[in-house]
């Protein structure tokens, strides 16, 4: 089927096609209303060197050239937000949060970035603060676990963080997509199955019906001769015999004198026929 011949049965169905992207609308419209909003936040938390750092020449040497050997003390830290027990706290503070811990890779040094889903603009700061926090958190359990000396702890610095959320339409974009996209197809599909369900069925009625009937009659060419079966296109096909079959004759019919067999009470029940008058049975 090509795109006129579709185009033609959308039109011509064209209260199927009507019918189904009013509802197509309605369906998106309820789920536009019902989906509840997502927001995002965004925070960086900077990781410096110790205080009792021994490539400082002095103790007031610049923190931030130092920076360069912080990146796989970061790694580490975001490598642990992985783990299931994670997810499980993560759950159970907010059912509906979704949160990346991630290296920021807008710079060499240890910058960790956590970006938090949630629903609700108030809901998703809280959840953002709560990340961020256990990343300095995470950062020193980790340090105090392999007994580093508090001289020789890497610290961590928000460097910035979200005030407000912004909202997040990419799961309500995928699911109207769904929904509108599988309005859209099944509108179409069934138009199209009840366009060819009907012009079948009208070309069925007229070459089976009565009137498709009277209609090959009248097509039929007047120079068709008797004898001949002339199809409905109007072409001659092989001569048919109409002969009709020869009666028998009536004084071949057998009688009771003919054939000794027949009992007598037979004979005397037989019709009366143009041979029987003729020649009536003996009285007994």
């Amino acid at each position: 089927m090509g795109i006129r011949e579709i185009f033609g049965a959308l039109g011509r169905r064209w209260y199927i096609v009507v019918a189904g992207l009013l509802l197509t609308l309605g369906a998106g419209w309820q789920v536009y209303q019902m989906t509840p909003a997502e927001y995002t936040a965004r925070s960086l938390t900077l990781l410096l060197p110790p205080v009792g750092d021994p490539t400082a020449e002095t103790d007031g040497a610049n923190p931030f050239l130092s920076l360069s050997g912080l990146d796989l003390t970061a790694r580490v830290v975001v490598a642990t937000y992985s783990s299931t027990a994670f997810a499980e706290d993560l759950e159970e503070f907010s059912p509906y949060a979704e949160v990346e811990v991630t290296i920021d890779d807008s710079t060499r040094g240890g910058i960790i970035a956590v970006e938090a889903k949630d629903r609700g603009e108030a809901q998703t700061l809280e959840t953002l603060d709560y990340v961020t926090q256990n990343v300095s958190d995470r950062l020193v359990g980790l340090q105090q676990e392999v007994g580093v000396p508090d001289k020789d702890t890497v610290r961590s610095m928000l460097l910035a963080v979200d005030t407000e959320a912004e909202r997040d339409f990419q799961s309500l974009i995928r699911i109207l997509v769904i929904v509108v996209g599988g309005g859209l197809g099944l509108t179409f599909a069934i138009a199209l199955l009840l366009d060819v369900i009907v012009i079948r069925r009208r070309r069925r009625h007229d070459e089976f019906g009565p009137v498709g009937s009277a209609a090959r009659w009248k097509r039929m060419p007047e120079h068709a001769e008797p004898g001949k079966n002339v199809s409905p296109s109007g072409a001659a096909e092989a001569p048919v015999n109409i002969e009709s079959e020869q009666l028998p004759a009536l004084d071949d019919e057998p009688i009771a004198a003919d054939n000794p067999q027949l009992d007598f009470d037979e004979t005397l029940s037989a019709p009366a026929g143009p041979r029987s008058a003729q020649n009536p049975s003996p009285q007994p």
